[in-house]
């Protein structure tokens, strides 16, 4: 994230003067780095898929302003509909590896799999927890937290952001696993968008409440930034894979990216 999250606009040097990936593109952003953050967003993008990615960013920023409007959600709300991609993408991993048996996948299957079972160890030992202050039987109690914790989403409107970007996630699917198959590692890499929400939950949560000091200002703030990240992310991707086409570069080699 250190090279490429400093990426601005600058004149590209001539072809010539390159060699390799190793050419640079833009700044310090080489050719070889430039294909291989694409790849971590989910690779080439064609105008239909740019737009596509652009409605769901706006879908989701919708209907968390929705939940922010009627349903009074916190900043840390906000954190939801990342929580919704990310549990479609725990589930989807060992079953795309046990229908395709992909070797570059094992990894991933194998640690979906590892923090299913932490989260359910986990959300056991809360609920053995529970119980000592309730008195209540293991599944009474398990029940309980869950509706709980759906009545939290739910009550503030959460559940709809959360559900456009798990859906956002799942359509993406198809396209990395094409490109699993053609261009090959990584399917499920922290790719910079990720690193921007994360970045800004943290602004969120330990700089915005100094600035802008009530909750419901926070909350907007936050959404706001969000919502301005995504769009720069696509922006940015966008640029990138417009420079490499310039050069006549793809994901993995020479060959053009298709706009």
């Amino acid at each position: 994230m250190g090279k490429h999250s400093g990426y601005r606009r600058s004149n590209v040097r001539p072809l010539a003067s390159q060699g390799g990936g190793q050419g640079k593109l833009v700044n310090n952003l080489t050719i070889a780095d430039a294909q291989h953050l694409l790849r971590n967003e989910g690779g080439e993008m064609t105008v239909l898929q740019t737009v596509q990615r652009l409605m769901v960013v706006l879908v989701v920023a919708y209907f968390s302003a929705r939940a922010i409007y009627l349903g009074e959600a916190t900043a840390t709300h906000l954190m939801l509909p990342m929580l919704g991609e990310y549990l479609v993408l725990l589930l989807a991993l060992p079953l795309l590896y046990a229908v395709m048996r992909h070797p570059a996948m094992r990894k991933d299957a194998r640690s979906s799999v590892v923090l299913w079972i932490f989260f359910t160890l986990g959300f056991g030992l809360w609920v053995c927890f529970q119980m000592r202050k309730s008195g209540l039987a293991w599944p009474a109690q398990a029940g309980a937290e869950l509706r709980r914790f759906w009545d939290w989403i739910v009550s503030h409107q959460m559940h709809w952001p959360m559900l456009g970007a798990a859906a956002g996630m799942l359509v993406g699917l198809p396209n990395r696993v094409r490109l699993l198959l053609k261009h090959g590692p990584p399917f499920t890499p922290v790719g910079l968008g990720c690193g921007m929400r994360i970045a800004l939950l943290v602004l969120g949560a330990f700089v915005l409440p100094f600035l802008l000091g009530s909750s419901e200002r926070l909350t907007w703030g936050l959404w706001t930034l969000l919502v301005l990240a995504e769009i720069v992310t696509l922006v940015m991707l966008w640029d990138i894979q417009r420079r490499l086409k310039k050069r006549g570069r793809s994901l993995n080699g020479n060959d053009p990216l298709p706009l």
